[in-house]
């Protein structure tokens, strides 16, 4: 009983020496508390090129059937670049942000691109029903609202036209055929990844004679408020390697798909020196000494 008694009580005075411990230093047993957010001062901006997403454009498509526009339009959210809402009777369209340029890798690293893409509902049937020869189709996106001031970045507007495989096969033409570029920018090369002639038109969308033209607004009472327009000669969607020279409609296959995209930057954001990308080549194997003409070296692994 003594010993019991000699316990407790050696318990009781340990608890109350750390308890003591704890008042004096103001310690609280558990776990530690989460440090309170300070919500008096706003979240630092990270200065990234956005669009709002919450309002939301219109859209509108056009061409000319017995000498009448046709148009279909409508507003629409921004979605992912695939499908789209249905627009006419073999037309799908969507808005999205992200293209070409930048998946190439030409764009600007504070830029944002701005995209109007249309599908075919049905590939086997035409794209712009009845369209009259020697029009074009009309595009256009209004009342993009972007999360800060941008202007337009200039000589980026582009059209991308994608075939299908099966058209290109019954060219005979290659699958890496499948993609055609219309440039506004004479000069544009998309950094080197395209061929004039070959899959690009550079110069396709400038305004001049017989081109198509390509446009882009910017509110100058709102400056984060944009639109893109853009003309394009039905002519110019036939493909560029097509062996049929014909470009009245009906006697050239049509893309499947194709979207117009424009780059944006922020107002104080300088514009890119768009050099062409000279690409990475091997350089051609050295002859053996005494080889004979037309005997190279082997690379080695």
């Amino acid at each position: 009983m003594v010993m019991e008694r000699t316990k407790t009580r050696f318990v009781w005075v340990m608890v109350g020496i750390l308890g003591s411990m704890a008042a004096a230093s103001g310690a609280i047993a558990g776990p530690k508390a989460a440090p309170e957010l300070d919500l008096s001062e706003p979240a630092s901006d990270s200065g990234l090129l956005l669009v709002e997403e919450d309002v939301h454009p219109r859209v509108r498509v056009s061409w000319v059937v017995g000498g009448q526009e046709r148009g279909h339009s409508g507003t629409m959210p921004f979605t992912a670049p695939i499908g789209g809402e249905p627009i006419g009777k073999n037309v799908k369209c969507y808005v999205t942000m992200g293209g070409t340029r930048v998946e190439t890798g030409a764009g600007h690293p504070k830029g944002a691109v701005i995209r109007l893409g249309v599908t075919k509902i049905d590939n086997a049937r035409a794209f712009f029903a009845g369209i009259d020869p020697h029009t074009s189709i009309e595009f256009a996106v209004t009342g993009i609202k972007f999360n800060q001031p941008v202007k337009y970045h200039q000589g980026t507007g582009m059209m991308h036209l994608k075939y299908a495989l099966g058209d290109l096969e019954a060219c005979e033409l290659p699958a890496t055929a499948r993609n055609q570029y219309l440039l506004s920018d004479p000069d544009d090369t998309l950094g080197g990844r395209v061929i004039a002639g070959e899959n690009a038109t550079p110069g396709a969308l400038d305004g001049k004679e017989n081109h198509g033209e390509f446009s882009i607004e910017v509110d100058q009472n709102d400056p984060t408020i944009v639109s893109m327009r853009l003309r394009v000669p039905y002519g110019m969607l036939r493909h560029l390697q097509d062996p049929w020279k014909s470009d009245l409609p009906g006697t050239f296959f049509e893309p499947i798909h194709m979207h117009a995209e424009a780059e944006l930057i922020p107002m104080d954001a300088d514009p890119l020196d768009r050099a062409p990308f000279v690409p990475e080549v091997n350089p051609k194997p050295e002859a053996k000494p005494g080889a004979q003409d037309g005997d190279t070296q082997k690379p080695t692994d």
